[in-house]
């Protein structure tokens, strides 16, 4: 008896669970593993899935397991309860798949076997090519891909319609038709049904070139896969709603690999549960290789991507900082600044950690009352040489734009601008013969 099936997918001991619809290419594929079975030692469990969508499904879900009695398999089945009509071959798919794996962990079963077969193949990298999809995506279906510990198996993946009808009437395997291939209501239907056979027109070999296609195209994704793996497990800074890398490195790779990072940064960063799109891809692309050392986008309503100098980070959005917090200080004591905290006193505190200016006085009346605030458009310090913009200032220091409105600025009584701590001291306070010590301590690691 010849074999149709991909026999390199399948192994000596091998514990497969088997999706069984009821349909023609499921039924042929669990023919074939059923005839390897005693050669292979293989271990066989039947699973169906009952949509409860056709009337048709209560009869398919009795014939699957009569059938699975009949070659003394394990058989195992659900019905899903009812799907809303938005969305339903998403929501049924997860649904599916969550059943398969509940069935491989129930026996212990290493892999999971599809019925997808060449045509699958052909259709499915049609509709992506139409819709879009990832670099990988446009590879199409894996004949194995690995999965929750669980290898997921298409042995028929490289086998045509017409040979899996063939191979039925040859064995005349009983099988169940789904009336709802017929119609057009379906995407896939649709090119089923009126793009495939003018494609077949053109060229009756198409399903080869298909193949050919799917090759090339998973073989250049392996690599790609791989170079971006290397730069992920080398380059990335990974925490909890945090990653970072660096512009320069990431620059110096293949522009398609740059494209595989960002994607595979994302996923990392919403664990799957959100993906971006070409669209910002290209956006985000245009940022790092933009000149502009500062740039910020939205990703979503709950993430952000800033590119600062060398540092790109995807992050959640800071809390919006009003330009209204600030507050005023009166005299010698501790005062708290949103999560800082300045000490103001005539005598110099011994603190390890933190930022002390010498305030030079004459007269405390022109220092109190102080005012530590957030930045304002148009804010300057002065400087030996004039005035010099916070903005530039910033920006010459290289302070990423995520921090500069968490810096404080402070200002004396005659609203100058006296002190940046950490960044800059105006000329302001380098007059008079008293000293009042004003020390900076920076949130609670300081």
């Amino acid at each position: 008896m010849k074999m149709i099936l991909n026999k390199k997918l399948i192994t000596l001991n091998d514990i497969i669970v088997i999706a069984v619809s009821g349909g023609i290419d499921s039924m042929v594929l669990l023919h074939q593993l059923y005839l390897l079975k005693e050669s292979m030692n293989l271990s066989l469990i039947v699973a169906h899935i009952n949509h409860g969508v056709r009337e048709a499904s209560n009869e398919e879900y009795e014939f699957v397991k009569k059938t699975a009695e009949k070659y003394q398999i394990p058989f195992e089945g659900t019905k899903l309860s009812a799907l809303p009509k938005t969305n339903f071959h998403d929501q049924a798919r997860s649904k599916r798949y969550q059943f398969f794996h509940q069935i491989c962990e129930k026996y212990h079963a290493n892999k999971l076997a599809l019925a997808h077969h060449l045509d699958d193949q052909t259709e499915t990298i049609l509709m992506r090519l139409v819709r879009g999809t990832s670099f990988k995506g446009y590879a199409g279906i894996y004949d194995k891909i690995e999965e929750n510990d669980i290898q997921i198996i298409r042995p028929l993946l490289e086998v045509s319609k017409d040979t899996i009808q063939k191979y039925q009437e040859k064995y005349q395997l009983e099988y169940r038709h789904d009336v709802s291939n017929d119609l057009d209501d379906y995407t896939r239907n649709r090119y089923r049904h009126h793009i495939i056979p003018a494609i077949e027109k053109e060229n009756k070999q198409y399903r080869s070139k298909f193949i050919q296609f799917t090759n090339y195209m998973q073989e250049a994704n392996k690599l790609v896969e791989q170079m971006s793996d290397a730069f992920i497990q080398n380059n990335l800074i990974h925490h909890a709603n945090f990653i970072e890398f660096s512009v320069t490195k990431f620059n110096l790779e293949n522009r398609i690999v740059r494209r595989d990072i960002l994607k595979k940064s994302y996923d990392l960063l919403t664990d799957n549960t959100s993906e971006i799109s070409f669209k910002q891809v290209n956006q985000l692309l245009d940022i790092l290789e933009s000149h502009k050392p500062n740039a910020e986008m939205e990703l979503s309503s709950s993430w952000i991507a800033q590119k600062s100098y060398d540092s790109f980070q995807m992050t959640k959005p800071l809390p919006t900082t009003s330009t209204s917090d600030k507050i005023t200080i009166t005299g010698e004591g501790e005062w708290k600044f949103m999560n800082d905290i300045f000490i103001v006193s005539t005598i110099k505190q011994n603190i390890i950690s933190g930022i002390c200016l010498e305030l030079w006085y004459n007269n405390l009346d022109f220092i109190f009352p102080l005012t530590v605030r957030n930045r304002l458009d148009g804010d300057k310090i002065k400087t030996s040489s004039g005035t010099k913009k916070i903005k530039d200032l910033f920006i010459d220091k290289k302070i990423p734009m995520n921090e500069r409105n968490l810096i404080p600025i402070v200002s004396n009584a005659s609203n100058q601008i006296i002190w940046i701590p950490g960044i800059r001291i105006s000329d302001y306070t380098k007059n008079g013969d008293k000293v009042l010590y004003i020390t900076y301590k920076r949130g609670s690691s300081c």
